[in-house]
């Protein structure tokens, strides 16, 4: 279950590479964010990281020290309370700081009090501030080792399975009057059910059809099929528990968060999963729940319509099309050399061309201007298919595209699924073998 040795040499050996391509004189990098730390060390310590561009790795810990000894197979880790010992502990191993040296700081990694107070501590910078290397790092993760690809891929695969294959056999009992399967544990005793009864929220029934119970159910299912329950981002102040599933006009809602779809959310103070939000007829319904495999994650949005192919509006089934266009246009132009942000205005000039221009990617003001983003150990990396993005992808690359659109009155319809940029080509690793990944939505009826 460990991160082998030789893959977390080679991503440090990668990071050293283009780190020093962009900025030839820095000597060493500090990295600071549980999740680089643990793609570097292969444990999540709550602690430093520095990685000098000559010389072995130094892992400093704060708390969690024979956890770090078991995780990660570096020579040097150590204990330390205060950023002022890190300066010494590199002095006493042989790899003392210069103050005449450049070095690189993840400045993401940091809130803005403990930047400085790292700065402050550490008096080899007192008169050079470390640069930033928030990109380089990026860039690094954003090329996928047979290691990580393995892992994404079987994300990807039971992801596909619950949204694609057994999901819809519980709407479509449930559509038939049988209602979805939530069986109480409390249920199952009076006097623990008494017990817990004024805990209990006053949702709807555990066999309706509310937003709420379908995101409940399909946690039931990710469970069985070995998520891993958490869904990392690395955007400050964003947030992501398994996803958001809303049905109707909630597919609209305003919203705050960086992505294209409306949702209701169980509260306030909780925006993810549903609301109590009923399913009807005509309606439709997408669920966008990630899947973590071994820390891995995939990103697909499913979509599926209460009723039949030949009830779905019209207007519906022309911004179907021009998904299915636009997922086409990813499947052939988003390969090794292809440029994000041409493939990003292709996108804009289909959703035009289908007269979707203003709803395209989110309802109004829910509008985001990117068509897809990389996915790896959180949910938001590089590349990003937008704008302004135009250095070439490359191979190893995986890559969320979702291309959606708002119907005022309607709701939302896309199709999202991950892919893996691999010899020259484009794979889909959130569809199942023989499916047409392509047709977006299933019918429900």
């Amino acid at each position: 279950m460990l991160t082998p040795q030789t893959e977390l040499y080679s991503r440090i050996a990668a990071v050293r590479n283009t780190v020093h391509a962009a900025v030839p004189s820095v000597r060493g990098i500090f990295i600071f964010s549980r999740i680089s730390i643990y793609y570097f060390s292969g444990t999540p310590a709550n602690g430093v990281l520095y990685i000098p561009l000559q010389g072995d790795p130094v892992l400093f810990v704060r708390k969690g020290l024979e956890r770090a000894k078991q995780e990660c197979p570096f020579t040097h880790i150590y204990a330390y309370k205060s950023y002022s010992e890190i300066e010494n502990i590199c002095a006493d191993i042989g790899l003392p700081l210069n103050p005449n040296a450049e070095y690189g700081m993840e400045q993401s990694g940091l809130t803005y009090q403990l930047a400085r107070l790292f700065l402050s501590k550490i008096k080899a910078f007192s008169g050079r501030t470390p640069i930033n290397i928030d990109t380089e790092i990026k860039t690094v993760r954003s090329i996928k080792s047979p290691y990580e690809l393995e892992k994404i891929r079987e994300a990807g695969k039971r992801q596909a399975l619950v949204l694609e294959k057994i999901l819809p056999v519980f709407l479509q009992q449930a559509a038939g009057g049988s209602g979805l399967p939530l069986p109480s544990l409390l249920q199952t005793c009076p006097e623990l059910q008494e017990l817990a009864k004024p805990c209990q929220d006053k949702y709807s029934s555990q066999k309706d059809l509310s937003e709420l119970n379908i995101a409940k159910l399909c946690i039931q299912l990710y469970t069985e099929l070995g998520h891993g329950f958490m869904c990392r981002m690395s955007a400050h102040g964003e947030e992501a528990f398994y996803g958001h599933i809303a049905c109707g006009d909630n597919l609209n809602r305003a919203h705050y968060y960086n992505g294209a779809m409306g949702f209701a959310g169980l509260h306030p103070a909780l925006p993810c999963l549903g609301s109590e939000k009923i399913w009807q007829k005509g309606e439709p319904l997408c669920v966008d729940m990630l899947f973590n495999y071994q820390g891995y994650l995939t990103d697909k949005t499913q979509c599926y319509f209460y009723g039949t192919e030949q009830e779905l509006p019209d207007t519906a089934k022309k911004a179907l099309a021009c998904c299915r266009e636009i997922q086409e246009t990813v499947l052939n132009g988003m390969k090794r050399g292809a440029v994000p942000e041409e493939l990003w205005l292709a996108s804009l000039a289909a959703a035009k061309r289908f007269g979707f221009a203003e709803n395209f990617m989110g309802f109004g003001a829910n509008s985001v201007p990117f068509l897809g983003h990389g996915i790896g150990l959180t949910v938001d990396e590089f590349p990003v298919i937008a704008k302004g993005f135009k250095n070439p992808l490359q191979d190893g690359m995986v890559i969320a595209c979702e291309p959606k659109i708002g119907i005022p009155g309607f709701g939302m319809i896309g199709i999202e699924n991950t892919f893996e940029l691999t010899g020259g080509t484009t794979k889909i690793l959130t569809a199942l073998p023989g499916e047409d990944s392509q047709n977006g939505i299933i019918y429900i009826s």
